[in-house]
């Protein structure tokens, strides 16, 4: 192994991880007052949501929610939000 394979192996980013079909993805980023509901809708549709509000700093308020789905429910969820929007 040369100076060059030993520094291209530093700068690799490595194999590739595994994709897991259950971790939490943002599909959406909405106003507060929306976020309830959208997160209901993709309920009502069988897509398991989860809706966190977001904290505003600049404004001392609570202001968006980011509405989270499972990786291998994002898809259908874009589909749902895209009917509502």
């Amino acid at each position: 192994m040369g100076l060059m394979d030993r520094v291209r192996g530093w700068l690799s980013r490595g194999e590739p991880r595994a994709v897991d079909p259950d971790e939490l993805v943002e599909v959406a980023l909405v106003r507060l007052p929306r976020g309830p509901m959208l997160v209901a809708a993709l309920q009502d549709a069988g897509i398991e949501a989860q809706g966190i509000e977001t904290f505003n700093v600049v404004s001392d308020v609570r202001s968006d929610m980011r509405i989270l789905v499972h990786r291998r429910d994002v898809d259908a969820a874009r589909l749902v939000l895209q009917r509502l929007d």
